[in-house]
């Protein structure tokens, strides 16, 4: 999280205070972290979130925002709960030029085999928890993929680190040290 929030010190804008969306938000948990920045927490759940937060209900694929509003679009572990390039498409929809898109903790992969065997481990997951409809909500992370969406997109990659694949440590109440990382830069319109 700390690397996300650095992430916010290189958004330079006119305003005072840069809007930051944390997209797939939960509960909004993300925004006692970021302090220097106005908060839209988005997610298809109606949860609790703190009071100093704006709360909306809304899809990833659609966020409920006008066109070049954000200066940042987040994603806390949850890029890989929409199709990937939708997701990134529609977050330099809502971004101002220049604006970022940082991902955290997403597992990504390098082939359609570790794909599908994330995808099983999943639809356990959901399926022992209760839930097996949530297994169609997984969409694992292509490199590849992620890359491509992000050249069509119209971001420059700044850092992109895969991170370990596997069970997510955080289910296990521990930070990874080899989390997955994304930030890239929305260009200035051409």
């Amino acid at each position: 999280m700390a690397e996300a929030v650095a992430a916010l010190a290189n958004v330079r804008t006119g305003r005072s205070r840069p809007v930051w969306l944390d997209i797939g938000s939960g509960g909004g948990w993300a925004a006692r972290y970021i302090r220097d920045a106005d908060v839209i927490a988005i997610d298809l759940v109606d949860a609790p979130s703190p009071a100093e937060v704006l709360r909306v209900r809304g899809d990833m694929r659609r966020l409920p925002l006008r066109d070049a509003t954000a200066d940042v679009a987040f994603f806390a572990a949850s890029l890989h709960y929409a199709p990937t390039g939708e997701a990134i498409l529609e977050a330099a929809r809502v971004l101002r030029p220049g604006g970022l898109v940082v991902a955290v903790d997403s597992p990504m992969y390098r082939d359609r085999y570790a794909q599908a065997r994330a995808q099983g481990r999943s639809a356990a997951y959901y399926a022992a928890a209760g839930f097996p409809d949530l297994a169609q909500h997984y969409h694992p992370i292509d490199v590849s993929s992620l890359r491509a969406a992000l050249a069509v997109a119209n971001f420059d990659v700044l850092r992109l680190d895969e991170g370990r694949a596997g069970r997510l440590a955080w289910l296990a109440g521990r930070r990874h040290r080899h989390a997955s990382f994304l930030e890239a830069r929305l260009k200035p319109n051409t």
